[in-house]
């Protein structure tokens, strides 16, 4: 099955949008709520409303961190047998950072499943969602 690959240029620093993929509370306002933190090896579960496709937990083990560029950690609802991998590459441009999510590992009749699902959801927070994120964490911290 493919792997879901997403890149995305916002107008803000490799630093800034690590801040917004490693912070709680920027995690809550625009993934999820879970007890998060960058370190190799920490366990955390997130939550969101569940779905048909699942019950709303996403099991989270952190597999690596390189701040300011990379994040990967494992990625597993309760309808899947085996953990998927998503991983965050930030590189600086121009125009700020380009971000890409690399979301890899998806197998059997779950994978079919919530592959489209994860497509999808990480298309829309992205696009719509973490780009005003870290706006308001970047203004939260100038104050």
């Amino acid at each position: 099955m493919d792997d879901i690959v997403i890149e995305r240029i916002y107008p803000f620093s490799p630093e800034q949008i690590w801040d917004a993929l490693t912070d709680p509370s920027a995690l809550e306002d625009w993934l999820m709520p879970g007890d998060f933190k960058p370190v190799v090896g920490h366990h955390l579960q997130f939550q969101c409303e569940p779905g048909h496709e699942y019950d709303g937990t996403v099991d989270v083990i952190i597999l690596k961190v390189e701040k300011p560029r990379l994040l990967s950690y494992s990625w597993k609802t309760s309808n899947m047998q085996k953990p998927t991998t998503v991983t965050f590459i930030l590189t600086p441009t121009s125009q700020g950072t380009l971000l890409r999510l690399e979301h890899r590992g998806f197998e059997g009749d779950s994978g079919k499943v919530m592959h489209p699902v994860f497509k999808n959801g990480w298309g829309e927070k992205l696009t719509t969602q973490l780009g005003p994120a870290i706006e308001r964490l970047v203004k939260s911290k100038m104050n």
